[in-house]
């Protein structure tokens, strides 16, 4: 496997360092070549420095790919948002040699320049495609059977479709069959690809950031859901911080969050202090107990309930 770079962002550092954790611990545990770069800025974040002006969205952009492209890396990033972010601008450069000729004029001042070549993935569709299903259930100590997750991919995994190309963007799967791996059931509901809000905080709009998150978890609350799995930093400020919120002021969900990372690092053996998930604002520990009572249930229980729920032919 070649060398890759992982691209932290600003968020994951800054506000989540179990999320950093709980990917090191997994990419460390499967012997992955990654690596940590200096120079990384911003990737940058596009509602905010794109708005105000694009050239500067881009050129930043460009100088972060230039880094792994001078190394000859690959980047590998667990904030949907940033491999979106860059994997736009690459895709606007390769597309316009004469912006990106415009742009590597500017980055020569600084010693870079952006080529392209690069291969850059978000964490999901890396697990997916490049460590394999079949490398993830070898890893595997305690799998999650019975226990009900509720995904979410978020606008920027999958999106712009054109540029990252990992999945389809009206029906993707790949993060669907990394949950079924390993062993639950991924939940089927309607408001599964629907934006989490979490980008109506930053323009002061928390009341409907609030009502974006409200309506996902009340549907997955009804359906009996244990936990809401994602990979974003943003959309786990949503569900876990705004639902914490909510809770204060009395509505009870009670979905624990729960990063992908994470997840991964449970099946494998890690306890749940260890991947930091005692940090959440909303606690973990029911799912946790709940694992923990399944997967402590003799075989023959199992068989025993799977024989009284088979539908009976007439």
């Amino acid at each position: 496997m070649k060398e890759f770079a992982v691209f932290w962002g600003c968020t994951i550092q800054t506000r989540f360092p179990f999320i950093e954790k709980s990917t090191r611990i997994v990419l460390e545990s499967f012997k992955l070549p990654y690596r940590d770069i200096d120079g990384f800025t911003c990737c940058p974040e596009r509602s905010l420095v794109n708005n105000i002006d694009h050239g500067a969205f881009v050129v930043t952009a460009a100088r972060n790919v230039a880094l792994v492209d001078e190394l000859d890396y690959d980047l590998v990033s667990p904030c949907t948002g940033c491999v979106s972010n860059l994997a736009t601008v690459k895709g606007e450069l390769r597309a316009n040699p004469r912006e990106k000729a415009e742009v590597n004029k500017l980055l020569k001042e600084v010693g870079r320049e952006f080529k392209g070549t690069s291969k850059l993935q978000h964490l999901v569709p890396f697990f997916h495609d490049t460590v394999g299903v079949n490398a993830i259930k070898q890893k595997i100590k305690k799998d999650f059977s019975g226990m009900r997750i509720g995904i979410h991919y978020g606008c920027h995994m999958i999106r712009p479709s054109h540029a990252l190309r990992n999945d389809d963007p009206l029906e993707p799967k790949k993060f669907d069959t990394l949950i079924s791996a390993l062993g639950a059931q991924s939940l089927q509901f309607m408001t599964k690809m629907m934006c989490c809000g979490q980008g109506l905080d930053r323009i002061d709009e928390h009341d409907r950031a609030l009502h974006f998150a409200r309506i996902k978890l009340k549907e997955l609350k009804s359906l009996g859901c244990d936990a809401l799995v994602l990979c974003c930093p943003s959309c786990f400020l949503q569900f876990d911080n705004n639902q914490f919120l909510m809770e204060k002021e009395g509505e009870k969900f009670g979905i624990p969050v729960i990063y992908f990372t994470e997840l991964l690092g449970l099946a494998m053996g890690y306890k749940p202090e260890e991947l930091g998930m005692d940090l959440h604002r909303v606690d973990c520990t029911p799912f946790v107990k709940k694992w923990e009572s399944l997967s402590a249930r003799p075989p023959k229980e199992d068989a025993i309930e799977d024989g009284l729920n088979a539908p009976v032919e007439l």
